[in-house]
């Protein structure tokens, strides 16, 4: 089984504990860390060693980036350094990345950003002493204003780095579950394209068995227009439900309606929608409840406003 692979990048000789410990907390969230001296790079002999952890990022599904005091070594005959060119490499590759950045490095670099366009200050004369380099105040600004992938959270201990990227991978899974969810619920083409031959086979029956024209081929018409342009109809679609005119009249309410399948609907706080059809759960967030309950009571509305329109009372042409 795949495993996502998270690109660890940093000064090491700094920040030796911090790269042991997350090479520890990645292992027990069940993914695959990789760090430049745990063998994990692939070190082609035919490539200098620094190309070689840059070729591996791209492989990588995470990038996690910690800013301490030492600027380290320089990439190659460049003015940035290694893990700068690291993080340049991951926002090439559209890796999602997590910054951290030392909080007492963070403090002097604002002090920094204050003195360094400060004409009575030579910025060069002033001693910061959390960090080897102004350099590394550049590479933060680097990150801040980059476009994207710029958050930089701060960090006193390993203890919030662990937490930051818990809550991180956390909201990062919750979105990409969320996401899916949505564009199955929002875009169906499979269901859709089905429920409209579904519509033309019923009408062409009409048409074949009856006279061309007669009122309840017009009747059946209409109600499957307004039906099928109907948000919770789409809803229904996607819960693997196929609700024809009678059923939409049938039941006064969207839950009612969904639980006629033998479907079990509950209703959350937490917004959002999970089905385990194996089940028969469906668990629905109140917002999205209470979208679909209006676009459901707004379609039946709609719906009788034909009958009367045809003088078919409800109860006949639910009983026909």
């Amino acid at each position: 089984m795949a495993i996502p692979r998270v690109f660890v990048s940093s000064t090491c000789y700094d920040l030796k504990y911090i790269r042991e410990n997350l090479k520890y907390f990645i292992k027990t969230l069940g993914y695959e860390p990789v760090l430049s001296e745990e063998g994990s790079v692939y070190y082609d002999p035919t490539l200098d060693t620094q190309d070689s952890c840059l070729r591996e990022i791209p492989s990588c599904q995470m990038f996690v980036l910690i800013i301490g005091g030492r600027f380290g070594e320089a990439y190659k005959e460049t003015e940035k350094s290694i893990t700068n060119s690291e993080y340049r490499e991951a926002v090439k590759s559209k890796i999602p990345v997590f910054s951290l950045v030392d909080n007492s490095v963070l403090s002097e670099y604002s002090l920094y950003q204050k003195n360094k366009s400060n004409p009575k200050i030579d910025e060069k004369t002033i001693d910061y002493p959390s960090v080897d380099s102004t350099k590394i105040f550049d590479f933060i600004e680097e990150v801040r204003t980059n476009s994207v992938n710029n958050a930089l959270n701060p960090f006193s201990d390993f203890s919030d780095i662990e937490t930051y990227l818990r809550q991180q991978w956390a909201g990062m899974m919750y979105s990409f579950l969320t996401r899916q969810n949505e564009e199955k619920r929002v875009a169906d083409p499979l269901s859709t394209l089905k429920q409209i031959s579904e519509k033309i086979e019923f009408l062409s029956t009409q048409i074949l068995i009856n006279s061309i024209g007669t009122d309840e081929a017009k009747l059946m018409g209409e109600l499957y227009d307004v039906m099928m342009a109907s948000e919770c109809f789409s809803e229904l679609t996607w819960l693997k439900l196929k609700p024809t005119p009678k059923d939409i009249l049938k039941y006064n309410t969207f839950k009612e309606c969904v639980e006629s399948s033998g479907l079990k609907l509950e209703i959350r706080s937490v917004s959002g929608m999970s089905v385990d059809f194996i089940q028969g759960h469906i668990e629905m967030g109140r917002s999205e409840f209470g979208s679909n309950s209006q676009s459901y009571f707004k379609l039946r509305k709609e719906m009788l406003n034909i009958l009367d329109n045809y003088n078919v009372t409800l109860e006949e042409f639910v009983n026909s």
